[in-house]
């Protein structure tokens, strides 16, 4: 008689296996699940250990122990019973397949939540397809070690940047989305916390109220304000600001759909030198839309994100969404109206915590 015994992922393989190099007369004598040795013991993946007994081995198999005499014998007297459980043990294939369904159950937790976050159809699929790949053979399964392994995939696909410390910056972005406030925040954080000279500079003559909004801002903080008309003059407003270690542009927000209007405010950017120019986009923004803004606004050559208004809406999906379509990394995040306070430097973590649903 030979017997063996097999470190597989599932019965499937196993069966493989024992037919491939003790015959088809084999038989599973037990078949268990053990855990092999993994990092400090951490998250080590369970095998399906299968002991197989023939009493006939083929040929080509010689015996490795001949030692073993004395417990062979044992197992050939009790073969008769052993092998009126055999279809018992075939049928624990199924043990594998239920633990697969737990499986399924917790992935299906993670992904309704994504759901719920309005993350893009694709990315949830990436996420769940990477998941399942790196637990190929696992079946201790829980939502925890999920949740580990999505946050940490997800980590990889954030993108952030450090404050660049350009000498212009320019918020653009379609209408509503708090482009004005979020360049007051960043004027008063650069003038009073940082010491600068700053300038700022609005294209925004077409919403009514928009200069006295910002001429607000500029008159309580100090700082100049130059209104302009023309793509000219913008250029002749940068010269007159030269003295000025920050300038700030605010534009008029455009209808997503309006490629006119857009491309006309565009035209005003032409003749800039190097710049920061931030994409303002609301966290409120459906992900439809997300799509139409990231496209349609490709002319103003934005190369930086800022998401505001974090604090109207529980839905974070837009944060990675518009990463996913842009590839620029976000470099601010407001949370609120109040003016220079309600901004800061975005964070990974704390943008994976938003969507998974962790930050309190």
């Amino acid at each position: 008689m030979k017997i063996r015994r097999y470190y597989v992922r599932d019965m499937k393989e196993g069966m493989l296996r024992i037919r491939e190099e003790l015959g088809s007369e084999a038989v599973i004598i037990q078949s268990r699940r053990v855990r092999t040795k993994g990092f400090k013991g951490l998250f080590a993946p369970r095998k399906l250990e299968i002991t197989a007994a023939v009493e006939n081995p083929p040929a080509q198999i010689i015996p490795e122990n001949p030692y073993q005499e004395q417990f062979e014998k044992k197992v050939q007297q009790d073969l008769g019973e052993l092998r009126t459980m055999i279809n018992r043990l075939v049928t624990r294939q199924s043990i594998p397949d239920d633990m697969q369904d737990n499986e399924r159950k917790e992935l299906k937790k993670w992904r309704l939540q994504l759901e719920r976050q309005e993350l893009y159809d694709e990315l949830i699929q990436e996420f769940m397809d990477e998941i399942k790949g790196s637990l190929s053979g696992e079946i201790q399964l829980t939502e925890e070690i999920i949740g580990l392994l999505l946050r940490k995939k997800m980590r990889r696909r954030f993108r952030t940047a450090p404050e660049k410390g350009a000498a212009v910056q320019v918020f653009v972005g379609p209408t509503g989305v708090g482009k004005t406030t979020t360049l007051a925040k960043l004027a008063a954080r650069y003038a009073l916390y940082q010491g600068e000279r700053v300038g700022i500079i609005t294209i925004d003559h077409y919403r009514i109220g928009a200069v006295e909004q910002l001429r607000t801002y500029a008159d309580i903080t100090g700082l100049p304000l130059e209104v302009v008309m023309t793509p000219k003059e913008l250029t002749c407003a940068l010269e007159k600001l030269s003295g000025c270690q920050r300038i700030l542009v605010d534009t008029a927000g455009r209808s997503t759909l309006n490629h006119t209007h857009i491309q006309e405010m565009s035209n005003y950017l032409q003749n800039l030198p190097p710049a920061e120019i931030f994409m303002v986009v609301s966290a409120t923004t459906k992900s439809q839309d997300l799509r139409l803004i990231c496209e349609n606004f490709k002319c103003m050559n934005y190369n930086r994100i800022i998401f505001t208004k974090l604090d109207e809406t529980n839905t974070y999906g837009v944060l990675l969404n518009g990463i996913y379509l842009t590839g620029l990394p976000v470099i601010y995040l407001t949370t609120g109206q109040n003016v220079p306070d309600d901004i800061c430097l975005a964070d990974i973590e704390k943008m994976c915590a938003l969507i998974l649903g962790e930050d309190d």
